[in-house]
């Protein structure tokens, strides 16, 4: 899934300021127009997948609170975002390449972290539209899970470890594997 980066989201501040910023989510859902931005936060993240390759990456999260209730309002333009942003921006130092995260909860579903998938402009309207991500194995060749399994097998405890210790005679240049 292609996800848009924080460079994204400030060239398009720049471009519409007068657009009002709108998020739809699930199947046509939109967060309601009274929305507040509570937060911003920068996150650094260093992983190591289940072959041993090491990454790393930023990504900035948006949080977005949408109140109990729906007023009958315009959602906040651009330009009021991006004025939020300069304060922010004071602050902390943003990389470019960032991946652009939403932040959102209500009733009806738990705060969780969207993707956003699209930015387009819309009449009055400028729609940032947001997906979940979903789990996957980047080191599918390594591990020898299958690119294509969307579930995963029941495990059973066995008196075997996939994950036991390599012995001397093992190959050092093995594929690290699923461990």
């Amino acid at each position: 899934m292609n996800t848009l980066t924080w460079k994204d989201f400030k060239t398009n501040l720049d471009l519409y300021p007068e657009l009002h910023l709108e998020f739809e989510y699930g199947k046509n859902q939109t967060i309601f127009p009274n929305y507040h931005i509570t937060e911003f936060k920068l996150a650094n993240i260093q992983s190591v997948d289940c072959g041993g390759k090491s990454d790393s990456w930023s990504e900035i999260i948006l949080q977005v609170l949408e109140p109990k209730v729906e007023k009958d309002t315009e959602a906040m333009t651009l330009g009021k975002v991006n004025s939020i942003l300069k304060k922010v921006t004071t602050s902390m130092d943003i990389p470019e390449d960032a991946t652009l995260r939403i932040e959102f909860g209500n009733a009806e579903s738990a705060m969780r972290q969207y993707f956003v998938s699209e930015m387009q402009p819309k009449d009055s309207s400028f729609l940032i539209h947001l997906k979940d991500g979903k789990t996957e194995c980047k080191a599918s060749v390594s591990c020898g899970l299958p690119k294509d399994v969307v579930t995963f097998p029941k495990l059973e405890k066995t008196s075997s470890s996939c994950c036991s210790p390599k012995t001397k005679s093992e190959s050092a240049e093995e594929p690290a594997g699923c461990c």
